[in-house]
């Protein structure tokens, strides 16, 4: 059975996470890196209510990231939506329970998004001042290890609020 959310909440959520990584997430930045809230969230929503919820949480997320930023506009929307259906596929066949598997989707997911979008960016534009190496030690590991850190603190609160534990089955 596959648990559900109205598109009202998911939106005033993601809407929320928005403002959040706007306006506060600067003041906890660690190394240089603060954790990518929309991005953390779109794998929440795969995870547990599927790839549908997730896909679209993913576009949602990303049409956000691409009017604040300027950036090229689509990339995001189309990666953290492929985000969102990929982990979502996946989570039929994973112990959603787990947060070693909740903090390592979180983490390949952001590597994997940053990644792309580094090399899309520089396939575009043609242009980078930074080399993929230098771009993945310097940004990708560390804003994607603080991400899946930031994320075994809010699972627990949105699992909860959506009352998403399994039955514990009895013999």
């Amino acid at each position: 059975m596959r648990n559900k959310i109205s598109r009202y909440s998911l939106y005033i959520i993601l809407i929320a996470a928005f403002l959040i990584q706007l306006l506060f997430l600067d003041h906890i930045k660690i190394a240089g890196t603060k954790p990518d809230l929309l991005l953390l969230l779109v794998v929440f929503f795969a995870i547990f209510f599927g790839s549908g919820a997730g896909a679209e949480a993913g576009f949602v997320s990303g049409l956000f990231k691409d009017l604040y930023s300027l950036d090229i506009f689509g990339v995001n929307s189309v990666l953290l939506l492929l985000i969102g259906l990929i982990v979502g596929g996946l989570s039929p066949k994973l112990f959603k329970e787990s947060k070693l598997t909740q903090g390592l989707l979180v983490f390949a997911s952001s590597v994997i998004y940053l990644t792309i979008h580094y090399i899309v960016s520089s396939f575009i534009l043609k242009t980078t001042y930074v080399t993929l190496p230098e771009y993945l030690y310097g940004l990708i590991l560390p804003s994607s290890f603080y991400t899946a850190i930031f994320s075994l603190l809010l699972f627990p609160v949105l699992i909860n609020r959506y009352r998403l534990k399994e039955d514990a089955e009895y013999l």
